[in-house]
């Protein structure tokens, strides 16, 4: 793991606090509408979680992780400022073949067979990425200031300042995220 770094990755609260709880280690992404180079690409091994509020919808969602969207929705926030807690490492990257394969996965992540199938149907020529993450817990949580340049639909911000991992911790033990991790059968 880096000692200091700069990248974070934009994921709706509800999923960041799920990853931090190591809930879900598992990420099915194809992209925001501005992405870096117009496609989505992992273009970081390791970053920060930043989450965010745009475009969490409670009819994705699993059932039992819309009391967590509610709570995270309810929170007392300030929109100008952005609160990160957590950190990480990708372990692995599979291009999703169907959405019977990503069912077979689905118990690593909080979303359910709608999330999956709109995403398989949202621009259909984009592959669809699985991403498996390996997610530690910051010894204190950092708070950076919104700048304009973190808004918008993208999922990679660099940030204007590196930021420290020293003290991060993982949210599951190795033994733990190793058993999950094999279970998925991703290859």
């Amino acid at each position: 793991m880096l000692e200091r770094h700069n990248r974070a990755f934009k994921e709706w609260a509800v999923s960041c606090d799920a990853m931090r709880r190591g809930e879900q280690i598992l990420l099915i992404r194809k992209g925001g509408v501005r992405e870096e180079g117009g496609v989505f690409q992992i273009s970081d091994s390791e970053f920060f979680l930043m989450p965010t509020y745009e475009h969490q919808n409670a009819r994705l969602l699993k059932p039992e992780y819309l009391p967590r969207l509610a709570e995270c929705l309810a929170r007392e926030r300030d929109p100008n400022v952005i609160v990160i807690d957590s950190y990480a490492v990708v372990t692995a990257i599979h291009q999703a073949r169907d959405e019977e394969q990503v069912q077979g996965v689905a118990r690593e992540c909080i979303w359910n067979d709608t999330y999956t199938q709109e995403r398989f149907n949202f621009n259909p020529y984009d592959p669809l990425y699985l991403v498996v993450l390996r997610v530690y817990r910051l010894p204190k949580p950092y708070t950076v200031s919104m700048l304009p340049e973190y808004g918008g639909c993208k999922s990679w911000v660099t940030l204007a300042e590196a930021l420290s991992t020293e003290g991060a911790v993982p949210v599951i033990s190795d033994a733990e995220f190793e058993a999950r991790r094999r279970a998925m059968a991703l290859g």
